[in-house]
């Protein structure tokens, strides 16, 4: 059963653990490889039986082109699930990667819950090698906290078979689930009907949550750095147009040497043969004239043979130097032929996959150094945030201060007027009686008088 592994330090998931509190929403980002399972998983997740089923039957027509979003209930929590294209394919553009990683950040605003990486159990496949480094250069390495690896499954057997899956299994998917914190779990596809297990994957969502500082995934890197990120895509293509003059202007270079040493070798030679050619016109020369002086007939037809044969000699050695003034200037045009061809090989390079790789490469340089500068941007103004926010508390209890020695002080002043009330009432009094006795008096002398 998937989350009893003790022996990767990962979450259990005993019905004696103690239970999350259910969140209200949960948004979630599906990534895997094409034919993955994702869109089964998400599925399944929702509990879409017939779409899940439809899904599986038909798996090469439901290829996920662009990021999609899907909303339902599930177990009273309101769930949002964004199924991804296969954003780890080698030929995927940097745009297009950027496009759609804009789409689903919208999607899953203000920021996912949850990457879902799904790992399909079968054989091996290599599929899995630089997902590790392409999460890292969407996202960050802070997406580690919250990923988890699904671990799509067909049957009961592959679930219960899951640890010696990871054990045993391809390294890429060891690093995967370590740098997850050892988080994962199984879900078998063919029974999305099965309630328990998807409430298990949400109830081990809500626990990673609550473990995070921060309780989603923020998107707010990528809005603050839409034009930072657009800067990078023009500094890059400004790169690759001046590596790509610059292999031009080599490849140029190379090829001119080249031909400069094939055409002064044959230069060479046909220099050597023409030197030969002006000797034998001299002894052709020469031997007219011994013809002309010579009267014995025996020598005559000697020097008329040497005379045959030097002129053979001279026009074999135009035919060689022809020849070879024809393999220069065919040597010439087959060079500049293959200039055109590398030129154009290097050209095709710079816009396909070599160059897609390049590109990813600055970008795994460049996007952390600016997550790092807006990170650090919005920690200084949350720092900011608090120490107002103190010295605002400060002054409030310094009015709380004020206001409870103003009070103590009305109090007294309260107390003291009615001392006085009390004491000019009791004089009063005193005074009435005083009168009032001596009226009486009065009176009784009166009478007995």
């Amino acid at each position: 059963m998937e989350g009893n592994r003790p022996n990767l330090g990962g979450e259990s998931s005993s019905p004696h653990s103690p239970a999350s509190v259910p969140v209200a929403e949960l948004r979630l980002v599906l990534l895997g490889r094409t034919r993955s399972g994702k869109s089964a998983i998400g599925n399944t997740i929702l509990g879409r039986e017939e779409k899940n089923q439809a899904a599986t039957s038909t798996a090469a027509s439901t290829v996920t082109q662009q990021s999609e979003s899907t909303q339902g209930e599930v177990t009273g929590r309101k769930v949002t699930v964004v199924d991804t294209p296969d954003w780890f394919c080698p030929e995927l553009s940097l745009e297009k990667l950027r496009q759609d990683v804009g789409l689903c950040v919208h999607l899953s605003a203000p920021g996912p819950h949850a990457f879902l990486l799904v790992i399909p159990v079968q054989q091996p496949t290599g599929e899995e090698k630089g997902m590790l480094e392409k999460m890292e250069e969407i996202f960050g390495e802070r997406c580690w906290r919250n990923t988890l690896i699904i671990f799509s499954v067909t049957d009961e057997l592959q679930k219960k078979n899951i640890e010696e899956f990871i054990q045993s299994g391809d390294q890429e998917v060891r690093r995967l689930v370590e740098k997850c914190g050892n988080r994962f779990h199984c879900l078998n596809i063919k029974e999305s009907g099965d309630d328990s297990q998807v409430s298990e994957l949400l109830e081990k969502i809500e626990k990673m949550v609550e473990g995070s500082r921060e309780k989603f995934y923020s998107s707010d890197i990528y809005l603050e750095t839409e034009s930072q990120i657009r800067a990078m895509e023009t500094k890059i293509l400004k790169e690759r147009e001046e590596k790509r003059k610059r292999e031009e202007m080599d490849m140029k270079e190379t090829i001119k040497k080249e031909m400069q040493d094939s055409l002064r070798k044959i230069e060479g030679v046909i220099q050597e043969h023409e030197g030969d050619i002006r000797q034998l016109d001299d002894r052709t020369t020469e031997l007219e004239r011994k013809m002309k002086e010579e009267k014995d007939e025996e020598k005559k037809k000697e020097f008329e043979r040497e005379l045959k044969q030097e002129v053979e000699r001279r026009t074999e050695m135009e035919e060689e130097v022809k020849k070879l003034k024809e393999k220069r200037e065919r040597e010439m045009r087959e060079m500049e032929e293959r200039h055109k061809q590398e030129m154009e090989e290097i050209r095709e390079v710079y816009e396909g996959e070599a160059m897609m790789e390049a590109e990813r490469k600055l970008m795994k340089l460049i996007l952390p150094e600016l997550q790092r500068n807006i990170l650090s941007s919005k920690t200084k103004m949350q720092e900011d945030f608090s120490r107002q926010m103190e010295e605002k508390n400060r002054e409030l209890e310094i009015l709380k201060q004020k206001l409870s020695e103003l009070t103590d002080t009305h109090s007294v002043l309260e107390e003291v007027y009615e001392k006085t009330v009390r004491k000019s009432s009791e004089q009063e009094r005193a005074a009435t009686k005083g009168e009032a006795s001596k009226g009486i008096s009065q009176k009784l002398k009166g009478l007995f008088q």
